[in-house]
Order: structure tokens, then C-alpha cells, then sequence
């Protein structure tokens, strides 16, 4: 006999899923990106560095408002769980590390 499935677990990744991993992937794709251009202009990493910040002001307000979209279609449905609610906010946290540390040039007082 097969155990059947909660009605709450999506059988496929949907967008409460696959939008944390996205954002999540952000923070590596810019440091390989910044590490690869910094192989033919040492300015390039820099450049990348900056600029991915400057984009986190726009994507951590735009992520902010899509989990926010998402949480409430969950919690309208009933399907909202801790977890999903906790794997979303991850990225935020990791945003804001990243956000922190190229503004403050990685803590640098100069």
C-alpha cells in the first residue's frame, strides 16, 4: 500500500520553491561573474562588486514584495507552512550580509 500524499505538498517546485533558490543563487553568480572579469581588468571584480549592489536595492524590495504576494496566496489557501515561510526569508537574510558588505566595503573604514 502507498502512503498517500499530504494535499499541502506540491508535487513539482512551484514559484514557493524555485524564487528563494533563484535569489539564492544570486550571491554565488556574482562573485564567479566579478572573479572571471577580474582575470583581464582588475577593476572589472570591483565594477561587478559595486554594481551587484547597487541592483540589491532594487531586488531585495522586488523579492520582499513577491514572497509577501506568495505567503498570502499560501495562507488564503491554507497551504502555508513554517518551512516554506522559513526557506523564503533565507535569501533575504543572505541579501542583506551581501547588501552590508559592498556598501561598507566589506568593512573597511575607508
Amino acid at each position: 500500500m502507498k502512503k498517500e500524499e499530504s494535499q499541502t505538498r506540491p508535487k513539482k517546485k512551484d514559484l514557493n520553491v524555485l524564487l528563494p533558490c533563484w535569489a539564492l543563487a544570486y550571491f554565488p553568480i556574482v562573485f564567479v561573474v566579478g572573479s572571471l572579469s577580474a582575470i583581464g581588468d582588475p577593476a572589472g571584480g570591483f565594477i561587478i562588486f559595486a554594481f551587484s549592489g547597487a541592483a540589491l536595492l532594487v531586488l531585495i524590495p522586488a523579492y520582499a514584495v513577491g514572497i509577501w504576494k506568495l505567503t498570502a496566496k499560501r495562507m488564503k489557501n491554507g497551504t502555508n507552512t513554517t518551512k516554506i515561510t522559513l526557506f523564503q526569508l533565507l535569501p533575504v537574510v543572505v541579501y542583506i550580509f551581501l547588501l552590508v558588505s559592498v556598501f561598507t566595503f566589506g568593512g573597511s573604514p575607508v
